[in-house]
């Protein structure tokens, strides 16, 4: 009986199945891998996505509510204008001078808004 060459092919057919069997090992472990990269990669572009998402949305937050403000002091001077062309417009709030109207007093000077300095002589 001859069982040299038969175990010999045995044997190296043994060694390319293991072989076989690591190089299939190795090519699942590199796309496992793989696999694990891509998910993290695609984490992190969610991540940022929505990051940069946030941030833009926090922009236009702030700039509406800054043009709220704007248009809050534009209408506020707009308002303090008004009242002082109403005040202006107003009759004399000096009682002495709107008892004697300016036109019969011409040396006086006439009363024209409150805090005025008025050179009164006696």
């Amino acid at each position: 009986m001859k069982i040299g060459p038969q175990s010999q092919t045995l044997v190296s057919l043994h060694s390319l199945l293991d072989a076989s069997k690591q190089q299939q090992q190795i090519q699942r472990e590199q796309l496992q891998e793989k696999k694990l990269e891509e998910g993290r990669d695609n984490r992190i572009a969610a991540r940022n996505k929505e990051r940069e998402e946030l941030i833009q949305q926090n922009r236009d937050a702030l700039r509406k509510i800054q043009d709220d403000i704007r248009l809050k002091n534009l209408r506020k001077l707009q308002e303090s204008e008004e009242f002082e062309q109403e005040q202006s417009q107003s009759k004399n709030l000096n009682l002495r001078e709107s008892f004697q109207p300016a036109s019969l007093v011409p040396d006086q000077p006439a009363f024209e808004k409150l805090g005025q300095i008025v050179d009164i002589k006696i």
